[in-house]
């Protein structure tokens, strides 16, 4: 089932107070930067299939600072096109719809991690690239597997810490206490959100994801990217999101390392069955990519 609003468990007047606050959280953000007028429209055109190319380009070209980051992106080894882009134009005709609206979400996204000023701090940098390498780590996976899904896989690594982000907007002093013990006792995230807010990152992402009606998909596996018993052969999104997720775990990109997690053994491997080689090839992959590119997303 997907996490919406409306379907948030309440049994008690704890849980009650619980999600009230985590609904008056997440419907309080009116004004982030992520998800402009601009983006927004590029959204709604690219998901409508009597929508043009020339349509695209008019709305997308309204916003220069975003034209100018597609078109870097576009150029980046992630597409690895054949020539040189130049023009908006030749970026929506080479890429396509799905491709140009995954590069508006990374524009509108990378803005929030900036939390209103020109430069990222040590903590929102540590966020985005963690979740950069996860979305690449999440399309690389899904181009042997499942090519198809390779766009929303790449956006699905990109937002699915986004709650963590919300919770370090609104509520910086207890994001600085969680990344504490996240840091110092080596808990997981997600755990010790629950125990000091009473809900998680994940809960969070995905209701802002509904909020911004990117898809219901999206919104699904966001909603259960830290539950186990949801990896089934049924998601394979979510079963590359995980692995994908505990892959940048393993190499250490962003706040929290596992140098020995044996990702052939993990849950959602077991299902996609990718061989230690495998996996190997994709994490060189993903640190070429990452020393690279990287600057080319901050």
């Amino acid at each position: 089932m997907t996490v919406s609003e409306e379907t948030i468990p309440v049994a008690t007047d704890e849980a009650i107070e619980q999600d009230d606050q985590l609904r008056t959280l997440v419907m309080t953000i009116r004004d982030l930067p992520a998800m402009p007028h601009v983006a927004s429209k590029v959204l709604e055109l690219s998901s409508d299939p009597d929508t043009s190319a020339a349509r695209l380009q008019q709305v997308i070209s309204d916003d220069q600072a975003m034209t100018a980051r597609i078109l870097k992106i576009a150029n980046s080894a992630m597409y690895a096109c054949s020539r040189r882009i130049k023009t908006l134009s030749e970026a929506i005709v080479m890429l396509g719809f799905n491709s140009i609206r995954s590069l508006v979400v990374t524009s509108a996204a990378r803005n929030l991690y900036s939390t209103g000023s020109a430069r990222m701090g040590l903590k929102e940098r540590l966020l985005w690239e963690h979740s950069i390498g996860t979305a690449f780590a999440c399309r690389l996976l899904c181009e042997a597997r499942h090519p198809a899904l390779r766009e929303e896989a790449f956006l699905a690594g990109l937002m699915h810490d986004i709650g963590k982000l919300v919770l370090n907007l609104q509520v910086p002093d207890r994001f600085e206490e969680i990344i504490q013990i996240v840091y110092n006792e080596n808990r997981e995230f997600h755990d010790t959100e629950t125990e000091l807010l009473g809900f998680d990152h994940a809960r969070v992402g995905s209701l802002l994801v509904n909020k911004w009606k990117l898809s219901p998909l999206l919104e699904e596996v966001i909603g259960l990217h830290h539950d186990a018993a949801n990896l089934t052969p049924d998601r394979p999104l979510l079963l590359h999101l995980d692995l994908a997720n505990r892959l940048c775990h393993k190499l250490g990109i962003g706040f929290q390392e596992s140098n020995d997690l044996d990702l052939c053994a993990t849950v959602a491997n077991r299902h996609l069955g990718f061989t230690e080689d495998e996996l190997a090839e994709v994490a060189q992959q993903l640190q070429q990519t990452l020393e690279v590119e990287m600057e080319v997303f901050i």
